[in-house]
């Protein structure tokens, strides 16, 4: 699989995917929350190709850095209960993209 940046080829852990975007995180929060900010990235990465599977690189590292940035931030203010992303926790609901301003 072709990856969706350059400079995310072959990376794997979540602290080296916020350094190669440039994203800020609290360690806090990744050693809490790590699988459900990376499943929140997931799925609004994939609601982004899908709504823009033509976007540029710079378009995709843009809209990349601000996902995982909104991923990052919902945990700062929330529970995995609250965001109910796996199913241990019920139903998924659908990813809505909020526009950029």
């Amino acid at each position: 699989m072709t990856p969706l940046l350059p400079e995310l080829a072959g990376l794997g852990d979540a602290e080296e995917i916020f350094e190669a975007l440039g994203v800020p995180y609290q360690a806090a929060v990744l050693r809490a929350f790590r699988l459900h900010v990376m499943r929140r990235f997931g799925l609004c990465v994939e609601a982004f190709l899908a709504e823009r599977p033509r976007a540029s690189e710079r378009e995709r590292r843009a809209a990349l850095r601000r996902l995982l940035r909104e991923a990052h931030d919902t945990f700062t203010r929330s529970t995995p209960g609250e965001e109910r992303l796996f199913r241990v926790h019920g139903a998924t609901p659908p990813v809505r993209l909020r526009r950029p301003s």
